[in-house]
C-alpha cells in the first residue's frame, strides 16, 4: 500500500493532512520504501504542533521519536527532529532522555559519546541540536571543547542547547564562553547562557551575571537579579538597586528579594553587606517598596525571606503617614504566626508611636486575632508605654481596624480623603 505510485507525488500526504489522517501519515513515514516520503511525511507531522483540533498527539510523538532511533536515512531522521522540536520543548526531551536511557550494551553506534560529538559538525542542525543536548544529559566534562565550539553554530537553535549543556555538566572551564553568550544575537541563547551561569554557581559564574542584569532581554535580567543573592559580596548591590526601578514588575520583585537574602539581620552591625542594602533602600521609593515587602510576606517560601522582610519593615523604612498604616497592619496580620510573630512584636516596638498605641488597642479590645496575636499586642503596648485602653478607645471614636493594608484606601476614600 504504501509503495505504489501514488507515492511519486507526495501531495496526497497534505491531502491526508487536511482530514487529520495522522495514523495513515505515521504509517507512510514508517513503511514507505521512498525517502522521499517518509521524510515528508515527518515534515506534516511537524505541522500538527500548530493544529488546535483533536489530533492524538502521543501517537505523533512517539512515532516521530521511533523514527529519529530507528530510521536508515539522515534525512528523514533530521526532519523528525525537526518535527518533535516543532512540537515543544517536552517532546524533544523526552527524545533526548530515551537517548539517555539506553543501555550502553544496546545504543546503536551512533548515539555513543564520540558519534554525538561528531554529530556536532554534521551538516544537518537537528543533528547538532540533538548531539548538544544529549552530551549535557550525559554530563561527560571530556566534551566540553566540542560543546565550546557549537557556541558559534550558526543555527540558534544548536547554540542554545550548546550552553545549556555546559551548564547542566558545570564545569568551571566553560565560565568565559558561556558569559560571551550573554551577548548572542538570539534572545534564546542569552536566557540559555543566564540559566547556564546559574547551573554552575560558582563564584566566577554568578559574577558573570552581573552584567545581564542591565540587558534589554527581560527574562536574563530576571534570571540575573535572582541568582545574584547568591553572591554573598557587596560587587552585585549596584545593579540590584538599579533593578527596583526596572519596568517590569517580575524583575522588580526578584531585586527586592535578592536584596532580603543576602543580608542577615542576625549578624552585627559591622557587617558591610548588610549595611550598604540597609543604606541602599532606606533611600529608595518607601511607598513602592512597602507593597513589594509585604507581598514578599504573603508569597515566599522561605522563612528566612520573610523573617528578613519583617525585620526591614520595623528598622530601615521611613514611610509617609499611608505608608507606616500599610506597615503597620502587615505587621499585625502575622503576630500569631509561631515562626514570625516575635519578629514583628520587635518591628511593632521599634515603631512605637499615638497613632500605632491606638491600632494596638483597638485591636486588643476587638480581639480581632488568636491568643497568641492579642498577647503580642499587649506585650508591644507595654513596650511602647501607653495610657488606659479604656480612655484611648472613647477618644478614638473615628478609628477603625481593617485587615487589609489595601482597605486603607476605600477607609479613606469614604471619609472623603485623599
Amino acid at each position: 500500500m504504501y509503495d505504489d505510485e501514488q507515492e511519486l507525488d507526495d501531495s496526497f500526504l497534505y491531502q491526508l493532512a487536511r482530514e487529520g489522517q495522522t495514523t495513515e501519515i505515521v504509517a507512510y513515514m514508517k513503511h514507505s520504501e521512498r525517502p522521499v516520503v517518509r521524510r515528508r511525511a515527518a515534515e506534516v507531522l511537524g505541522d500538527f504542533a500548530d493544529v488546535q483540533r483533536s489530533i492524538d498527539r502521543e501517537e505523533i510523538v512517539r512515532e516521530l521519536i521511533n523514527a529519529v532511533l530507528n530510521e536508515t536515512d539522515d534525512s528523514v531522521r533530521a526532519r523528525a527532529i525537526d518535527a518533535l522540536y516543532r512540537h515543544g520543548r517536552e517532546s524533544l526531551e523526552r527524545l533526548i532522555t530515551t537517548l539517555s536511557d539506553f543501555d550502553a550494551s544496546e545504543t546503536p553506534d551512533w548515539m555513543t559519546a564520540s558519534h554525538l560529538t561528531d554529530w556536532l559538525d554534521a551538516d544537518y542542525p537537528e543533528f547538532r541540536m540533538v548531539a548538544a543536548t544529549t552530551l549535557g544529559e550525559l554530563g561527560d566534562e571530556h566534551v566540553i571543547s566540542h560543546l565550546v565550539t557549537a557556541f558559534d553554530d550558526v543555527d540558534p537553535r544548536v547554540r542554545e542547547r550548546a550552553v545549556r549543556a555546559c551548564g547542566i555538566i558545570g564545569d568551571e572551564r566553560a565560565v568565559d564562553p558561556i558569559a560571551k553568550k550573554l551577548d548572542d544575537t538570539d534572545p534564546r541563547v542569552q536566557r540559555a547562557a543566564a540559566n547556564a551561569l546559574a547551573a554552575v554557581g560558582t563564584e566566577s559564574a554568578l559574577e558573570a551575571l552581573i552584567p545581564a542584569a542591565r540587558v534589554d532581554d527581560e527574562q536574563v535580567r530576571q534570571i540575573a537579579v535572582t541568582e545574584l543573592s547568591g553572591l554573598a559580596s557587596t560587587k552585585p548591590l549596584v545593579v540590584l538597586v538599579r533593578a527596583l526601578d526596572d519596568q517590569s514588575e517580575t524583575v522588580r520583585q526578584a531585586a527586592i528579594i535578592s536584596l532580603v537574602e543576602l543580608m542577615n539581620p542576625q549578624e552585627g552591625s559591622e557587617s558591610e553587606i548588610r549595611e550598604v542594602v540597609t543604606e541602599q533602600l532606606g533611600e529608595a521609593d518607601s511607598q513602592q517598596l512597602i507593597q513589594q515587602l509585604l507581598d514578599i510576606i504573603e508569597s515566599s517560601p522561605k522563612l528566612t525571606v520573610q523573617r528578613r522582610v519583617v525585620w526591614l519593615l520595623g528598622n530601615v523604612l521611613e514611610p509617609d503617614d499611608e505608608g507606616i498604616e500599610a506597615v503597620h497592619e502587615g505587621l499585625l496580620d502575622v503576630l500569631d504566626d509561631n515562626q514570625l510573630g516575635e519578629m514583628a512584636k520587635e518591628s511593632l516596638v521599634r515603631l512605637g508611636s499615638e497613632d500605632l498605641q491606638k491600632r494596638l488597642q483597638v485591636f486588643v479590645q476587638s480581639e480581632a486575632g488568636s491568643d497568641d496575636a492579642i498577647e503580642r499586642a499587649e506585650a508591644v503596648l507595654d513596650e511602647i508605654g501607653t495610657e488606659q485602653i479604656s480612655e484611648v478607645v472613647r477618644n478614638s471614636v473615628n478609628y477603625t481596624y481593617v485587615r487589609e493594608p489595601a482597605d486603607y484606601t476605600e477607609k479613606k476614600r469614604d471619609e472623603g480623603g485623599p
